[in-house]
């Protein structure tokens, strides 16, 4: 594919190549580092079409993620380099969506995904509609998945693991709650290490629903329904309010 007709402003390009700290056991890009990816050129490009981090907090705002999807060929070896490139694609409802194509060195695609976020007045917490604060969003008529980014179905019963973690200080984000990046790690790492052995990652949903705070104590609860689909729930030990959904398909 020409990776040429994703020109400025509309798409942004970021080229990278894959660093030993970013990779698994098998030397190829595991899939959190994946997501800081998807999220410093998210807040990158968001910036330079003059709605980003900097752009929201002089109105009291902030963008929060709610949903992904991303779906995976291969994933890129340690030192490969690769052509990552994002565009938002518009409104749908509250959410505004961005999708991400991942090029390896002969333009075969090798990853794509597609984004739903929110942005939250920093007071209250809660959502405002996109067409009410005046900013200059833009949008794209190409989409790198063949839908939008979907709610989970909610899982309750054969837990077959349970995991517990204490939301530490480097946990966090510049809004002060856990960055989306630990729930996929936290997630991930609910797995045996057998299992990732035998088993690649070939799609994930995630869904966000709650915010993660200081010393929060979290349960990582993974349910099976059927042998290639999984469902990881990750949930406030005091109460049981659900904080994130993930589910992985494997191969």
């Amino acid at each position: 594919m020409d990776t040429n007709i994703f020109s400025s402003p509309a798409y942004h390009t970021q080229e990278i190549t894959i660093h030993s700290y970013e990779i698994d056991f098998g030397s190829k890009l595991n899939i959190f580092s994946l997501f800081n990816y998807f999220q410093e050129i998210a807040w990158e490009h968001a910036g330079l079409l003059h709605f980003g981090l900097d752009d929201l907090s002089k109105k009291n705002l902030f963008w929060v993620l709610s949903r992904v999807r991303v779906e995976i060929v291969r994933f890129p070896f340690w030192t490969e380099k690769i052509k990552l490139i994002t565009y938002p694609r518009g409104i749908d409802g509250l959410f505004a969506l961005r999708d991400y194509e991942v090029f390896d060195a002969n333009n075969q695609r090798i990853i794509a995904g597609s984004s739903s976020w929110l942005i939250l007045n920093a007071q209250n917490r809660r959502p405002v509609r996109l067409d009410d604060i005046g900013l200059p969003f833009i949008s794209n008529e190409r989409s790198a998945l063949a839908q939008n980014p979907s709610k989970i179905a909610d899982v309750s019963g054969n837990r077959i693991v349970r995991d517990n973690i204490i939301v530490k200080p480097s946990d966090f984000d510049v809004n002060y709650h856990v960055n989306n990046t630990r729930y996929i790690e936290w997630a991930y790492n609910t797995f045996s290490f057998e299992h990732h052995k035998k088993n690649t990652i070939k799609a994930v949903d995630v869904n966000f629903l709650a915010e993660g705070k200081e010393n929060y104590n979290l349960n990582i609860d993974l349910f099976q329904l059927d042998e290639k689909n999984i469902h990881i729930s990750i949930n406030r030990s005091e109460d049981g309010k659900e904080l994130c959904r993930v589910c992985f398909e494997w191969e």
